[in-house]
């Protein structure tokens, strides 16, 4: 979970291929009961440990259908985002799984063509296996697979207008495309897409509340929409709040809203969020997570005046991670270092502070270097 909140938030796609009922009528979805699905919905949404093996048994169980194998691409994809790309072996069992997924969803659909919930899960695993071409910075790949995934979508809602769950991810191209973040910058000048953002902000407000489960997920998109685009944190922290009070074992959703305490200085409610979120099982699901909101917590308690606590979150951060982690021990390295120069232990501090070394972390090492001028300066 490095500092990467902001990017992180741009395009979230939590559960992307989960988002696939739009209807409450329908006893069973892609031949698969409703209520299965649902309760996906819930232990995912909860990172419920159980998640995977569910999945599993819809793959067994319903071998026709293509929803099993959509829904274990989704849960592959939102691992790797977790391990931003560093898992290797998640990486590549997810393009294998979304391989499968999107070559089971169009033989599905291509069965099926008058079913626009086919064509609808179709879509949506071609816009899965996109968002993570396009986190990898592969603009063509990615391209090809949004152009395909939002044709679909554009099709069914010209012929389904009121089948609302097509609407999140145009939402979200209407809104990120409208107010492009920098690095998303290539992929708008490839598909030509300006956007719109009263039209997607209204897709997503749409999806939440006539939508089935994409009712969740346009909560994740209207977060990052009002945080990162509009800049209105408060926006951002109402809607964040009914996320978590609907989903309370989120941890994402719970650092995101440490994040947001931290970053509009509410300290005290941060620490007490991210302390919260390292006392619970389900943190040590997320790859290095855990490790960033140590580091979080720890700054803070150097900001609240708790050095102590401080210093003993570096020491464990620099037992545990593991030394090709440049950047976090760089961090942590700081934080410990930090810690003992709060406690005034200066001679300590100054060796701790000459570990940080730019190889491993340029910001680091210059935060580094800045402390240390001045702890030269106060002695001179």
């Amino acid at each position: 979970m490095r500092f990467r909140r902001e990017q992180c938030l741009m395009l979230i796609l939590f559960w992307g291929a989960i988002s696939l009922i739009g209807s409450l009528c329908a006893e069973d979805f892609l031949g698969v009961p409703l209520e299965v699905v649902e309760e996906v919905m819930d232990l995912g949404y909860n990172l419920d440990p159980r998640t995977p093996n569910l999945i599993e048994q819809i793959i067994v169980d319903y071998p026709e259908s293509p929803l099993g194998l959509c829904l274990k691409a989704a849960r592959l994809f939102r691992l790797d985002d977790y391990a931003e790309g560093s898992d290797t072996e998640i990486s590549e069992q997810f393009q294998e799984a979304s391989d499968l997924a999107i070559e089971a969803a169009k033989n599905y659909y291509n069965r099926n063509p008058q079913d626009h919930e086919a064509r609808y899960a179709l879509g949506m695993c071609e816009l899965n296996l996109a968002r993570y071409y396009i986190d990898h910075r592969r603009w063509f790949s990615g391209f090809f697979r949004a152009t395909s995934g939002l044709g679909h979508l554009k099709a069914i809602l010209k012929e389904h207008p009121d089948f609302h769950d097509a609407k999140m991810p145009l939402g979200v191209a209407n809104c990120f495309l409208d107010k492009t973040p920098s690095y998303l910058k290539p992929l708008a000048a490839l598909l030509r897409f300006s956007g719109d953002m009263e039209l997607g902000l209204q897709q997503l407000k749409e999806s939440e509340t006539k939508g089935f489960l994409t009712r969740y997920e346009s909560l994740y998109y209207q977060i990052s929409v009002q945080w990162v685009l509009l800049e209105d944190k408060e926006a951002a922290r109402e809607i964040l709040d009914r996320f978590i009070e609907r989903f309370p074992r989120n941890v994402d959703a719970l650092s995101m809203r440490a994040d947001l305490d931290r970053k509009t200085e509410r300290f005290e409610e941060a620490f007490e969020g991210y302390q919260y979120i390292l006392s619970i099982p389900e943190i040590n699901y997320i790859g290095e997570m855990r490790d960033w909101v140590m580091l979080h917590s720890g700054n803070l308690a150097i900001q609240l005046e708790k050095p102590e606590i401080a210093l003993e979150k570096g020491s464990v951060l620099l037992e545990t991670v593991e030394p090709s982690d440049t950047e976090l021990r760089a961090w942590a390295q700081m934080l410990y270092a930090n810690a003992l120069l709060h406690l005034g232990r200066r001679g300590e501090a100054r060796v701790e502070f000459a570990k940080v070394k730019r190889r491993d972390n340029s910001k680091a090492f210059k935060a580094s270097e800045r402390i240390l001028y001045e702890m030269d300066r106060d002695e001179e």
